[in-house]
This record gives structure tokens, C-alpha cells and sequence, in this order.
């Protein structure tokens, strides 16, 4: 590596199989073989978090050239085209459209194949046709099995670890994420849409349990009685009334306020920033597109403002963990929270920030999983009523039950430390993802030696 030139090898040699998708539609079903979706695979990763099925009849029909097994790389032949994963052990699935089903031949690392797909080398064979320079939109099986593919032989496994090492980590702090945004959640709706503090409080002083909470109330006691059960600290749990009193919002713990959403949250619009103005560099600018899992991500296409715009567009500057909503068009409903590394930035069109009023007893914390409940009830409705759901009006007029001063501190106290870690993680995140990003074209073409990377990654790796 360093030096010496780049030999390749075409990937039809590489492969012992290069195996088109069925043209055909799969039947789709509620439940049984996982179907894989070319929406289920971005920037090397398989996303199954929302899979969709077929039946064993569909499945059969859709294996007859080839059965995917662990270790096989997909990559995706338009729509988008280029995109690639590996199949995960202990996975029985099919492919669906407009995918290639990939095998590497014994002792070609499939690791490092999956990797030099996503090079630059290779995503130009992807785009470009040499014979016609033209850019292309979909890839022809005779052209992926003429990609040339980089070959650094012995040394292609080391490249792969290294290039895996990161990514590993980049999954870590996503599935640490994912999992602090659980526990955050399930807390929400335990104290403030389930009440179960309260109902235990209730119970142990006999108080009579409305109606309406009864089946919760069942429920409940049955997990209060349940092996390994952990109840709330004592000194948590004074601050829950032990009774139940009525409402506008029904039956709601007795003493809790019940506000608007105006009245405990800021609602602040974006600015419609006119393209002449964008810059190569300078101040980002958050735009829908930006949203991706409740959480700012930066995009490739990232657009930028000129410094100046800091001052002249103060008032749509974000703040840390500000909570954005999509109020219109087809992303309408989605939701992200921008954190400090992220700034500063300035909110575009389309948008409604929210951030906790300074003299509100709600805290951010809340206003974010607040604002999640109301977004999740509204999916359900008929789009006129979710028309006027998403007006700024009606929205801010939405009622929840707030509950006191003490609850709310002692609900940001908990939240704000996960948020902090996600905050962190998504920095590092940012950093690690740049790292390879940068290290996968170098490695890939030879123009860096292994030697030179490895004390890099090391180092990155363990800081984050």
C-alpha cells in the first residue's frame, strides 16, 4: 500500500454468486419471512426496525435462484442504486426488488468487499458510465459484474477490521441511544399518561380507584406483585397524590394543573431563507431534512448561511436541546432534537421549535415527550382534523396534564442526564462517522498504510 499502484479484480471473479432479485412484486403479509426492502438499507446498514413479510409460498418463489445466507451482501440496483448491507447471522429472509444478492468465493473477505462497495472507486463504476459518459440511474448485471474491484489481497481482512472497528462503534452508541430514549420514555408515560404512582399510592391508602383507571389499576397491582419488581424511592413516590380528581382531560391526579401547550412551551416558527443567500460555509441551516430518528443528523447536501445571518436572524437561532416538529408536507409529524455540538444553526421553513418557557413549572424534558404523546395521538386522525391539529393555533390550545413543580424537577432531574449522554454520543457519533468516512477512500485506493491508521483508530475509538 502507499506507492504501489491499485490492482483489481472484477467482481464477477471475486463472487461464487451474483444473483439477481425476482421482477416481481412480493405478496405482502402481516407476519412470516422477512421480505428485504431497499427503503430497509442505508449507508451500509440493514434496518429492520419496520420489516415487512411475505408468506412461505411468496418466500419459496423468491429463493428459487438463490437462498441469502449469512455473510452475503445485498446491494440495491436503483432507488436508490448502490446502497449495500450484510446479512446478519440467525436471518432468514428474501430479497425483494431491485436488489443483487452478492456471495463472495472462498478467501475473499466478505468484509472488506462490502466495504470497497461503498469506496468512491467503485461508487463511480456505480454512477458513471464509461462507454457513454453519462451518469446512469439503475445498475445492469453485466455492469456490477464488471466493477472493478481494488485488491490489497493479504492485507484485505486488516482493512476491513479496521474500517468494522469503527463502524461497531458507531452502532454501540446508537443502540445506547436508542436505549436511554426507551427508558425515557417509558418513564413519560408511567407518570404522566399512566399515572402509576399515583394509582400505587392510591391502593396502599385504600383510596377508591375511578372507573376509567380501574383496568390500569388491575394491571398494576399484578406488576407490583411480580417477581423482581423495584418500587420508586420513597422519597420519589411522596411527591405522587394518592387520589384521583376530575378534569377537562378526565380523571387526572388530584392537585395537577392542566395547561396548554401555548402556555407551558414556546412555539417558534423557522424563516423561509432564500437559496441566493447559501453559502459553501458558514452557519448551518436546519431544514426538515435534517430530521432522522428524533434526533438532528447533518446531511451531505447540508446548506450554509453567511456569518452575518447570526445577528440580522437572531430570533431563529437554536438553542440546545431545542425539540423541532414538521408541520406540513409529507414529513409532517416528524421530530429532533438539535444538541450542542450541533450549534449554532438557524431553523428554517416548516418547522415549529419548541423549548420550555422560563417561567413555566414544565422543564424541556417534558415539552419533548409531551409533544411526542401529541404527535403519536394525532396519526390516527382523519387528515382534515390532522390539518387542524398542525395548525399552530389548535396546537398550542392542545391540554395535558402537567402535574406540579416538584414532579417536573424531579422528571427533568432523571431525563436530562439520558439526554446528556445521547448529546454526547451523538457527538462522538458525528466524529467517528468522519473517521471513517474519511479513512474508507484512503484505505480503499492504497493511499494510506495500515500502519499509518491503526494508532488513529485506537485513539478515536477509546475516547468515544
Amino acid at each position: 500500500m502507499g506507492s504501489n499502484p491499485v490492482v483489481t479484480t472484477k467482481l464477477s471473479d471475486l463472487c461464487e454468486l451474483i444473483v439477481d432479485c425476482p421482477h416481481s412484486t412480493p405478496k405482502w403479509t402481516d407476519s412470516g419471512f422477512v421480505v428485504l426492502r431497499n427503503q430497509n438499507i442505508r449507508n451500509g446498514a440493514l434496518d429492520l426496525t419496520s420489516p415487512s413479510y411475505t408468506d412461505e409460498a411468496g418466500y419459496n418463489s423468491r429463493i428459487k435462484r438463490a437462498v441469502p445466507q449469512a455473510g452475503d451482501i445485498v446491494i440495491t440496483r436503483e432507488a436508490p442504486m448502490g446502497e449495500v448491507c450484510i446479512i446478519p447471522e440467525g436471518l432468514q429472509c428474501c430479497l425483494g426488488q431491485r436488489q443483487v444478492l452478492l456471495r463472495p468465493k472462498k478467501g475473499i473477505s466478505n468484509e472488506y468487499l462490502f466495504w470497497a462497495l461503498q469506496s468512491p472507486f467503485v461508487k463511480h463504476q456505480i454512477s458513471w458510465n464509461e462507454g457513454t459518459g453519462t451518469t446512469v440511474s439503475n445498475i445492469r448485471i453485466p455492469v456490477l459484474k464488471a466493477f472493478e474491484i481494488p485488491r490489497w489481497f493479504e492485507q484485505e481482512p486488516q482493512i476491513a477490521a479496521q474500517l468494522s472497528a469503527i463502524d461497531n462503534k458507531i452502532t454501540l452508541n446508537r443502540q445506547i441511544s436508542q436505549t436511554l430514549e426507551q427508558m425515557a420514555q417509558k418513564l413519560f408515560k408511567s407518570w404522566f399518561v399512566d399515572f402509576d404512582p399515583v394509582i400505587d399510592n392510591a391502593q396502599d391508602a385504600g383510596n377508591p380507584i375511578p372507573d376509567e383507571q380501574q383496568h390500569r389499576a388491575e394491571a398494576r397491582k399484578a406488576v407490583r406483585e411480580s417477581e423482581g419488581f423495584k418500587q420508586l424511592p420513597d422519597d420519589v413516590r411522596r411527591l405522587f397524590p394518592d387520589a384521583f380528581e376530575e378534569s377537562e382531560l378526565g380523571w387526572v391526579p388530584k392537585g395537577w394543573a392542566i395547561s396548554s401547550v401555548s402556555e407551558i412551551s414556546e412555539i417558534l416558527n423557522g424563516f423561509a431563507f432564500k437559496s441566493g443567500d447559501y453559502a459553501t460555509s458558514g452557519q448551518f441551516v436546519l431544514r426538515t431534512k435534517n430530521f432522522e430518528n428524533g434526533e438532528v443528523a447533518r446531511a451531505n447536501d447540508d446548506v450554509f448561511l453567511p456569518d452575518s445571518f447570526l445577528d440580522s436572524h437572531k430570533k431563529y437561532l437554536c438553542e440546545p436541546y431545542d425539540y423541532h416538529l414538521v408541520m406540513v408536507g409529507a414529513s409532517v409529524g416528524k421530530c429532533a432534537m438539535i444538541f450542542p455540538h450541533q450549534l449554532p444553526a438557524l431553523r428554517n421553513q416548516n418547522m415549529w421549535c419548541f423549548r420550555a418557557k422560563k417561567n413555566s413549572i414544565a422543564h424541556q424534558s417534558y415539552v419533548k415527550y409531551m409533544l411526542d404523546m401529541l404527535v403519536s395521538k394525532s396519526i390516527g386522525l382523519a387528515s382534515g382534523s390532522a390539518r387542524e391539529f398542525f395548525r399552530k393555533g389548535d396546537f398550542g390550545n392542545q391540554k395535558v396534564c402537567v402535574g406540579d413543580e416538584l414532579i417536573q424537577s424531579q422528571f427533568e432531574l432523571i431525563c436530562s442526564k439520558w439526554t446528556e449522554k445521547k448529546a454526547k454520543n451523538a457527538e462522538q457519533l458525528d466524529s467517528l462517522t468522519r473517521l471513517r468516512d474519511t479513512l474508507l477512500p484512503k484505505l480503499i485506493s492504497g493511499e494510506l498504510r495500515l500502519d499509518d491508521v491503526e494508532a488513529a483508530v485506537v485513539q478515536e475509538t477509546v475516547s468515544a
